[in-house]
């Protein structure tokens, strides 16, 4: 299994950032993806520590999401801030990553997590639609990488 850098190629990463963005034009919500080497314990609580790492609890309407992926250990996990888990719940965070698994059971990685993007932009967009004003982009769109 390649690196976390090497987990995606550049268009692959483009299409990634690219869907994001995407996302983003219509929630007040963010999105992030983060690729690590190693997950030593649980994916989850890995995802948590990234997710408070990257700052993603300051954001002011708490609706900030993360797909965290551990490419060598095969494990991944996603991460919603109190407000948005508040509206949809466990079993909406499970249903995605069991849509994830299947992508990537099928080696199709990008596709899952694009899928993933896509999925949790339109909940944001449902519930934390765009605000002028007070929806700035404060978070990067870019992958971030341990």
């Amino acid at each position: 299994m390649a690196s976390a850098k090497d987990f995606f190629n550049d268009d692959e990463k483009e299409s990634v950032v690219a869907a994001i963005r995407a996302v983003e034009l219509s929630t007040s919500g963010e999105i992030r993806v983060h690729i690590d080497d190693r997950c030593d314990g649980d994916a989850f609580q890995r995802a948590v520590k990234v997710f408070i790492h990257l700052n993603m609890d300051k954001k002011p309407f708490r609706n900030a999401v993360l797909i965290y992926v551990a490419v060598k250990d095969k494990k991944f996990s996603i991460v919603g801030d109190i407000a948005i888990h508040e509206k949809v719940g466990e079993k909406y965070w499970k249903k995605i990553l069991v849509e994830m698994e299947h992508h990537f059971s099928l080696g199709l990685f990008t596709d899952g997590i694009k899928e993933a993007i896509q999925t949790v932009g339109h909940t944001l967009s449902k519930y934390f639609p765009a605000i002028d004003e007070l929806d700035k982009n404060t978070l990067p769109d870019d992958i971030s990488f341990e």
